[in-house]
């Protein structure tokens, strides 16, 4: 597949006379190759825009439910933080390199890596503020608050029907031993 020019202009202006440059910008820079755009470290940063793009509209592709809590949801985006970061493993784990050499004969590390090692950070960041928060016993609490008002409800219910103390105390015990069974 051959490469798509961006559609963007440079931002870089002629000295000659201080209009903008009509030249057309590196793909994933602002610049065109006669204002920067061959720099090495303007190569990578645009190497890590355009991976960094890819991997956006393949994310956004996810089919991601909405969620009536805000735990739930912060597990929810834990897991999309960990899939960002798979994906930008699988990047990395396609390379044949993890370095390449830039035209100056120096050294530089490929974007796919350093976009990964920021996901990386970015995991640690997010798992270790989530375990501080206790969202699992959280969950659990309101899972048993659930759990209580569905066992609330059917006891009235029973009483309504008229069922007999010892059959409602019996249907609430099995209620409770299902309840826990299931969660």
């Amino acid at each position: 597949m051959a490469k798509r020019r961006q559609a963007r202009k440079c931002s870089g202006t002629r000295s000659t006379d201080g209009m903008p440059c009509e030249g057309w910008a590196v793909n994933g820079s602002k610049v065109c190759s006669a204002h920067g755009g061959r720099a090495p470290q303007v190569k990578a940063k645009a190497a890590e825009r355009l991976v960094e793009q890819q991997i956006r509209r393949e994310l956004a592709r996810l089919d991601v439910a909405p969620v009536d809590d805000y735990l739930s949801q912060m597990a929810l985006i834990a897991g999309q933080v960990i899939a960002w970061k798979d994906a930008l493993a699988e990047k990395v784990n396609a390379l044949t390199s993890l370095r390449y050499e830039a035209e100056t004969g120096g050294e530089q590390l490929r974007a796919e890596v350093a976009l990964w090692e920021r996901a990386l950070d970015r995991c640690e960041r997010f798992l270790t503020a989530m375990a501080r928060m206790n969202i699992e016993e959280r969950m659990t609490k309101v899972t048993e608050k659930q759990a209580a008002m569905v066992q609330d409800a059917l006891a009235l219910t029973f009483r309504e029907m008229g069922l007999p103390a010892e059959q409602q105390r019996d249907a609430q015990v099995r209620l409770g031993r299902h309840l826990r069974s299931v969660s």
